[in-house]
């Protein structure tokens, strides 16, 4: 009898999308099989599994596997991610919704989608190559369901405690200043970035921004760290990050999507 180990057996080129595909509906759930026309999850394997020639049953266990790392801790499903599915997940963690329901979208529904430059670069994820970019991404938790359950923790902690300084909560989020929320207390300006994390443990990400307006607020600047933010929320407040935790700076370049507009079209 001979054994063969098929995690060492190279992936089609169906089941690699398949694989990006169940990133996005694992990250997004609902929103995801909903942006992407279907009613239920189980239409959308079903459907997706159609499309890519993939076993349905495949397309959902792809989708369990990305769960712990995202909000949806699906009960039973917590086996260690293998080589091709780390690629994925360190590929694209920080591409945004937009950007990546683009990418798949593509997958699924532009037939000439093999014949374009983003199948060769999401092929290339897969690369064993030692020099692959993608294996020396760190992995870190996603703003997303996460991140937001985790403000609005944050948000119901601060009417109760007036924690981390007394005065008047100002939501921020949606102006890109590098903070959440800004506390004002008499003349004083707090500065508050809360990060979320699905577990008890883990690391977190700063953008570029975040980081470089806690160097510049210092004490005035504090970071809420709330971990198991969907079981029992334990709550840990930092003042100033960027003095007291040690970062690495990490400089690379995640998948996105651009429209190239050629000079000849332009005239």
């Amino acid at each position: 009898m001979i054994l063969v180990d098929l995690h060492k057996i190279n992936m089609t080129d169906n089941n690699k999308q398949a694989l990006i595909v169940a990133y996005y509906l694992s990250r997004y759930d609902k929103e995801a099989y909903t942006y992407l026309g279907y009613a239920s999850f189980s239409e959308a394997v079903k459907t997706i599994g159609k499309i890519l020639d993939v076993k349905p049953n495949t397309v959902k266990n792809m989708r369990d596997e990305f769960d712990p790392y995202h909000d949806n801790r699906r009960i039973g499903w917590q086996r260690e991610l293998r080589g091709s599915r780390m690629k994925v997940l360190k590929a694209f963690q920080e591409t945004d919704q937009g950007t990546l329901a683009e990418i798949v979208s593509g997958i699924l529904f532009d037939k000439n989608f093999k014949e374009t430059d983003a199948c060769v670069d999401i092929n290339n994820i897969f690369s064993d190559k030692d020099n692959n970019a993608v294996d020396k991404l760190p992995i870190f938790n996603l703003r997303g369901p996460t991140g937001k359950k985790a403000e609005m923790l944050f948000m119901e902690y601060f009417k109760k405690t007036q924690l981390p300084v007394e005065g008047s909560l100002i939501d921020k989020r949606d102006y890109g200043c590098g903070y959440d929320f800004e506390i004002n207390k008499g003349e004083n300006c707090y500065f508050i970035e809360v990060k979320g994390l699905v577990a008890g443990d883990g690391g977190v990400l700063f953008t570029n921004k975040e980081w470089q307006t806690a160097l510049k607020h210092g004490n005035n600047y504090y970071l809420v760290l709330i971990r198991n933010v969907s079981s029992l929320p334990d709550i840990k407040i930092i003042r100033n990050p960027a003095s007291v935790l040690k970062a690495k700076k990490n400089i690379y370049t995640t998948m996105q999507v651009n429209w190239s507009v050629s000079e000849k079209n332009l005239s």
